[in-house]
């Protein structure tokens, strides 16, 4: 008993979980949920009435004075001002016959809402979970384990299947409470005992398979994280798995993790089916049993034939109801992992109101930029400063040049400028304007060139116009960008152009024009500041002094640079260079 009492509230709690999330969607269209009710009970309806008539169908035809006497005839036999039993055979045929098309034609219907509103839940729930990634803070975001966070897109499915099930499951029980009305005003004996076999069969089963789904469910939402691990590992490790020779370890690791994950999705299959064949078996079995029971009394026999030929067609609507409420269930029980884990994500901290508040006013580089005691640290008790104590003074239009060593807090530094990092103590200011809180304006200024260039699997045009549709690309500037980034000529002499491909990653092109192309996006972007974070790091002598000479003949009068660098010879041609040592700024030059 307590067993059923556990998995019962196990069960609202589910219910109640899938509610929560959908009280996520603010603009919840009100014309489905009414439409979805008027549906319910139109359904309802025709149910019922396809049963009765064709109950009284079977009645006419094996009794034709059957409905003499029977006030509820008297009505339908003066409407349709029906003289003889034959008529009346005839309307009650035509009458079932257009309930039959009525019926499938609103089942059809109410499976084409069912998807609209399942992809409306879907599209939106998937949506706020992007946002939540997109608009998050952008240390919070690299703290975070984002295997977890894409595996939600994989889980996404799930739980709008489950919400169909669902929604499904409500249907079903509407027209099964109808069914059940029709057929107790039939035969209420029979009806009894047959609900309450069936009911029972399946909590029965329910009782025995619900722990295994869970588990199989929950073993799917792991294997889902490692599967998106080992496909991220294999393709940014993909050099070193060559050259150490670690295909048959990889291999391995996705074999035996991709088996855990299909061997629960199929187990849960099987268990979703195996009920129905059973019940089949029995009903016919039973229906078999009561025929030779009966069959020497013909007269017996004969008052049967029109319940069993109800029974027979109710059949065929309440054991697929039953079988898809236990399957909805049992579904329902496989997506709570899924459903839990997309829940905690939307409910845990607000999006980053920073990125969502506007700023009355503007922040424009005209003067300087001035770094006043700023510290920053990692750890929000402010503990093992990365920076601490920086005081800098950045004109607007010079070069200057950061050097440290690696882990020194150069890019720490970086970050702090682009507004990526906000300072554990002390203010970044631009022509006296704090950016704190307002980064979203500042980044309109400012443009990073790293080391590692991000690059799209898209055209040449597209990458320099980082985020721009390629419908609205104003293809000057970025031509003029790209001659000044000295890379328009490469492009020129490509067969494509501007709409060359390079392939992901920019694999397609060298180390040095991947740079050039950083730089013509950061010129193309109009950015007053560009910080250079070891741009040449990665490149050969040659195309090293190519970039740098490039960066350094760029407009002082549009553009501030700084340029950090782990060789002091790259930085020669700033007007001053500082260098980062034990959380401290000291000048050099």
């Amino acid at each position: 008993m307590n067993q059923f009492l556990n998995n019962f509230s196990s069960t609202i709690d589910y219910y109640k979980l899938l509610y929560k999330l959908s009280s996520n969607i603010s603009n919840l269209k009100l014309s489905y949920i009414i439409v979805f009710i008027f549906i319910l009970i139109l359904s309802a309806f025709f149910e019922i009435s396809l049963l009765g008539f064709l109950y009284f169908l079977l009645k006419a035809l094996l009794d034709p004075n059957y409905y003499q006497g029977k006030y509820y005839f008297k009505i339908f036999l003066d409407f349709f001002d029906i003289k003889s039993s034959s008529e009346l055979i005839l309307y009650l045929s035509i009458c079932f016959i257009l309930t039959c098309i009525v019926a499938g034609a609103i089942r059809i219907l109410f499976i084409y809402l069912l998807t609209k509103i399942v992809y409306f839940f879907g599209n939106k729930i998937s949506n706020i979970c992007y946002q939540k990634i997109l608009y998050e803070d952008y240390i919070n975001l690299y703290s975070k384990n984002s295997n977890d966070t894409l595996s939600i897109f994989q889980k996404m499915p799930i739980i709008n299947n489950s919400v169909y099930v669902t929604l499904l499951m409500i249907y079903n029980l509407v027209n099964f409470t109808f069914i059940f009305v029709i057929l107790l005003f039939i035969d209420i004996q029979i009806t009894l005992y047959a609900i309450l076999a069936f009911t029972f069969f399946y909590l029965f089963i329910i009782l025995i398979f619900k722990n295994r789904i869970y588990t199989n469910g929950s073993i799917v939402s792991e294997e889902q994280v490692t599967n998106i691990k080992i496909l991220r590992e294999t393709f940014n490790g993909f050099r070193d798995i060559l050259i150490n020779n670690y295909r048959k370890f990889y291999n391995n690791l996705f074999k035996k993790s991709y088996s855990r994950l299909i061997r629960g999705n199929e187990e849960n299959r099987f268990l979703f089916a195996a009920p129905r064949p059973i019940l089949d078996t029995f009903l016919l079995s039973t229906v078999g049993i009561i025929i030779s029971i009966n069959f020497e009394n013909y007269s017996n026999l004969e008052k049967l034939i029109p319940i069993f030929g109800v029974i027979v067609v109710a059949s065929q609507r309440i054991l697929p109801i039953l079988n898809q409420l236990y399957q909805g269930h049992m579904n329902n029980v496989d997506a709570t992992p899924h459903t839990n884990f997309i829940y905690n994500f939307i409910k845990g901290p607000n999006l980053n109101s920073n990125n969502n508040k506007k700023f009355k006013g503007s922040i424009k580089l005209k003067k300087q930029i001035l770094f006043r005691n700023v510290s920053f640290s990692y750890n929000e008790d402010g503990q093992n400063e990365i920076l601490k104590d920086i005081n800098l003074n950045i004109k607007c239009g010079s070069r200057i040049g950061i050097i440290g060593k690696s882990g020194s807090g150069k890019s720490t530094f970086a970050d702090l400028i682009l507004g990526l990092l906000s300072p554990s103590k002390g203010k970044i200011l631009v022509d006296g304007k704090s950016i704190l809180g307002k980064e979203n304006i500042w980044y309109k200024n400012v443009a990073g060139v790293p080391q590692n260039i991000f690059i799209t699997q898209q055209s040449i045009a597209e990458n320099i116009a980082f985020g721009v549709n390629i419908k609205k690309i104003n293809f000057k500037n970025l031509k003029n960008s790209a001659k000044k980034a000295e890379i328009s000529k490469f492009i020129e002499d490509r067969k494509d152009k501007y709409f060359s491909l390079i392939g992901e990653k920019g694999l397609k092109i060298s180390a040095g024009q991947r740079q050039r192309l950083a730089i013509a996006r950061a010129l193309y972007k109009k950015s007053k500041l560009i910080v250079f974070d070891e741009p040449t790091s990665s490149l050969d002598v040659k195309s090293e002094n190519n970039i740098l000479n490039t960066i350094f003949t760029l407009s002082r009068q549009k553009y501030t640079l700084i340029l950090i660098s782990h060789k002091i010879s790259n930085l020669k041609k700033c007007d001053h260079i500082y260098k980062i040592d034990k959380s401290r700024l000291y000048k050099v030059k």
